[in-house]
């Protein structure tokens, strides 16, 4: 069991902070004379439009968010008794809560109208 939640562990320090790691002098010279962007950079709006970010009603979001909990703690629960359903649960419902609000913060791009 302590082998599996150390694994859990480092699957999810991996998933979360390797993105955020600043790239090397070569990788950042390879990736800019390319003009290739990062792949977590939120790209411009193209011309005429602006962005606007979703409001996701929050009564939605926490019930999601309980769905999301029951199925990580009956996946947690069969693989690993009452500690790997308390596990599941709290994965499941962070790994939604997480992917909403990068989901959110990104937005999308409308039209814009003049009035008048």
């Amino acid at each position: 069991m302590k082998k599996t939640i150390s694994i859990l562990m480092v699957i999810t320090m991996c998933a979360l902070f390797v993105p955020e790691t600043p790239l090397g002098t070569a990788d950042a010279a390879m990736t800019s004379s390319a003009g290739m962007a990062s792949s977590s950079a939120i790209r411009p709006c193209p011309r005429g439009t602006f962005r606007v970010r979703k409001n996701t009603k929050k009564g939605t979001r926490i019930l999601n968010a309980a769905l999301a909990a029951g199925v990580g703690a009956a996946v947690g629960g069969g693989l690993g008794g009452g500690r790997g359903a308390l596990l599941g649960a709290g994965t499941g419902s962070g790994g939604y809560l997480i992917y909403r609000y990068v989901k959110d913060r990104r937005g999308r791009c409308v039209p814009r109208y003049v009035r008048g």
